[in-house]
């Protein structure tokens, strides 16, 4: 895959501009996915991630080959974000819809319970920091390696063991009110 990104980047850098839509092609979930987990808007989100391309594009000169594109694509998104999210605050998606309770094999006091639980995890994951916000974003919606978070947020590897450390304590100790069986639950859906 990655072979076929850095081909289709020399295209684009001799002149095949019409070849950079291959590459939004690949990576326009991604990108959006990003961006919509970071700003919770799906305009803005769409906006974003169109920014983000326009960027990649009038940046492809500077782009290292040494490193994989989507790496590249996802710090552009994560920095645009974090940029949009620094000027207006704003409410943002929920981390992950696989957090949802099946509904058909739950009563009504644990489908409200697990509904209430569910909007206080995506409460304290939006409260959380820009950054400790994007490490959980990158790492544990996306599936980014700890090397390729390192590459997008340009940290090194260290600091984001420490700071997604931080980010899962701080999710661990603002969540405790849940009673013990959801945060055994919820625990095991966000690795905590």
């Amino acid at each position: 895959m990655e072979d076929v990104d850095h081909k289709i980047i020399e295209a684009v850098l001799k002149g095949d501009g019409d070849k950079f839509g291959e590459l939004i092609g690949r990576y326009k979930n991604g990108v959006y996915s990003v961006c919509m987990r970071m700003v919770g808007d799906a305009e803005e989100a769409r906006d974003l991630s169109q920014e983000t391309f326009i960027k990649a594009y009038n940046s492809l000169q500077r782009y290292n080959p040494e490193y994989k594109f989507s790496t590249w694509i996802f710090k552009i998104a994560t920095n645009l974000s974090i940029d949009h999210l620094r000027k207006k605050k704003h409410q943002a998606l929920p981390l992950d819809e696989k957090l949802s309770m099946p509904y058909d094999t739950a009563s009504a006091e644990n489908m409200y319970l697990h509904h209430y639980n569910k909007n206080e995890i995506e409460r304290v994951i939006q409260e959380l920091p820009y950054d400790y916000k994007a490490l959980v974003i990158l790492y544990h919606k996306e599936g980014l390696s700890y090397q390729s978070i390192c590459d997008v947020m340009n940290l090194p590897m260290s600091k984001v063991k420490n700071r997604l450390h931080r980010a899962r304590s701080i999710l661990k100790e603002r969540l405790k009110e849940i009673k013990e069986e959801e945060s055994i639950w919820t625990a095991k859906e966000l690795q905590i």
